[in-house]
């Protein structure tokens, strides 16, 4: 492919799913992360969301900052702290393709239980928070993909839409920051995907600004709709051939 076209091909997937993240609060990883295995090999893709991951979660959290409230969220990010660097070195130990098939699986899961499962807010015990963070700490480290558990959990809770936007941002805040120092730590990550990384923050900037600025315009219900939809077409393709 042509430098300038994978650009903006590599652009223009950062900037949607950076999109979805400044709409909805989530979905960078598991939008982008698929996509860009396509264009480059998947632990270089990991590594590279992670960081544009932080970015757009440093800016969601000064735009939310009145709605998050930390200690709300304590047992998940102790837990996930735990979790991350276990799946860092299932991620620097494991073969592409291992990684391709796991992250199918888990997106294609997590798209069938949004589309099919109408769960209820209902009071669940913070003791499950450690749990849910344990497993989004595995997923986080190993396919950047923390969100999941994080998702069901808080929806779980009786949080109003700011309020829950706003738990998942700080969550994800801490945890990404952990998350891209692990890949560092353990070699994951490098210079070279820094650089590329810094390239593409126009793109990150952009999605995530639009996003941010039609939450709560637009019906989630049917956005998130065609995105689950969308991701679970995107892991199928991901592993034919």
């Amino acid at each position: 492919m042509n430098l300038d076209l994978e650009y903006f091909v590599i652009g223009l997937i950062i900037f949607t799913a950076s999109f979805a993240q400044g709409f909805s609060g989530f979905g960078f990883a598991l939008i982008s992360i698929p996509l860009l295995s396509f264009l480059m090999d998947v632990k270089s893709a990991i590594a590279l969301g992670a960081l544009c991951g932080l970015l757009i979660n440093i800016y969601l959290l000064i735009k939310l900052k009145s709605h998050v409230n930390f200690p709300s969220i304590k047992e998940l990010v102790f837990a996930s702290v735990l979790g991350i660097p276990i799946g860092v070195v299932i991620l620097r130990d494991s073969s592409p393709g291992i990684i391709k098939i796991i992250l199918a699986i888990v997106i294609i899961l997590f798209s069938l239980v949004n589309l099919t499962w109408k769960t209820e807010q209902r009071d669940i015990s913070k003791n499950w928070g450690y749990l849910f963070g344990f497993l989004s700490g595995l997923l986080g480290g190993a396919f950047n993909t923390n969100g999941p558990p994080i998702l069901i959990y808080l929806y779980l809770q009786k949080l109003d839409k700011n309020k829950l936007k706003a738990s998942i941002t700080g969550f994800f805040f801490v945890s990404s920051i952990f998350i891209v120092g692990s890949h560092y730590a353990s070699g994951v990550s490098s210079e070279e995907i820094f650089l590329k990384f810094i390239a593409f923050i126009p793109f990150v900037a952009a999605g995530q600004i639009l996003g941010a600025k039609l939450f709560g315009k637009i019906s989630i219900q049917l956005y998130n709709r065609i995105i689950l939809i969308s991701l679970i077409v995107t892991a199928i393709l991901m592993n034919i051939g």
